[in-house]
């Protein structure tokens, strides 16, 4: 009877470890975590990612716990193992947003803001424009299949409650976040660059006819040029998150094989 118990109590632990990993994992990540989803339903979610994964666990021993401290250590690397890859995908649409602040503020739109519920913060309207379509076209793409495919394929490198974390993790994590900067440029390069020519027009303008007011001008003249390259932009802008999915898919192994214990 006794080992009953103790099997069944082990197979409980290793659920719950389950859980709290997807937990981690709908915090962040883009699509499946997003705020506008209610939180009964990422609850759900999260104790269905369990069940699916629970006959996989089949012979996987976790460790034992021998005080609160080491319990609440295996509890915090549960959770940080699913939010480091929720958060890893996130950056595509941390890029489109920053990227869309960026056009905003050369079309001169940088005080239209439009409230994000995903940042629970007002983020410029054209911003809210690309975090949409950024979500459309990753969701066109599968790429929230490729999330749940990621956490599926951690349990093979980093077994419940054995993740570790080293430089490697660090950097490489370091380095992702900084190419959200480079992908924001190569969002809004299009757009940035034609205003910049639109600007060197009516600075040339404002040269031969000093008496016209070339602020006034100009004003409804960048936005209808910069809603037009925008426009003739996205299948670049579908192009280009459509590389960096496949990019970001590749480098997950990595990220996961940097906390993994082999």
């Amino acid at each position: 009877m006794f080992d009953f118990i103790y099997y069944g109590s082990a197979k409980l632990e290793l659920f719950l470890l389950l859980i709290l990993r997807a937990s981690g994992l709908l915090l962040f990540s883009p699509v499946i975590g997003h705020q506008s989803i209610p939180k009964t339903a990422k609850v759900g979610l999260a104790i269905l990612f369990a069940i699916v994964l629970m006959p996989a666990m089949q012979g996987v021993e976790i460790p034992v716990a021998e005080s609160p401290v080491e319990l609440a250590g295996m509890v915090a690397r549960e959770l940080m193992v699913g939010i480091l890859i929720g958060f890893f995908f996130a950056l595509l649409i941390k890029a489109a947003e920053a990227a869309g602040s960026l056009v905003g503020f050369q079309v001169g739109l940088i005080i239209a803001q439009a409230f994000d519920p995903n940042a629970n913060d007002q983020v410029a309207i054209i911003g809210r424009l690309w975090i949409i379509l950024a979500t459309l076209i990753f969701m066109a793409i599968n790429g929230h299949h490729l999330v749940i495919l990621a956490f599926s394929d951690s349990y093979q490198v980093i077994p419940a409650g054995y993740m570790q974390v080293d430089g490697s993790t660090a950097e490489l994590m370091m380095k992702f976040t900084g190419y959200v900067f480079v992908l924001a440029l190569k969002f809004a390069a299009p757009v940035m660059i034609t205003l910049f020519l639109t600007d060197v027009a009516l600075g040339t303008v404002a040269k031969m006819m000093p008496t016209m007011n070339i602020f006034v001008a100009g004003f409804p003249i960048k936005i209808t040029v910069g809603f037009a390259v925008l426009a003739m932009s996205l299948p670049v802008f579908s192009y280009v998150l459509e590389k960096t999915t496949v990019l970001i898919n590749n480098a997950a192994g990595g990220l996961l094989a940097s906390m993994g214990k082999v």
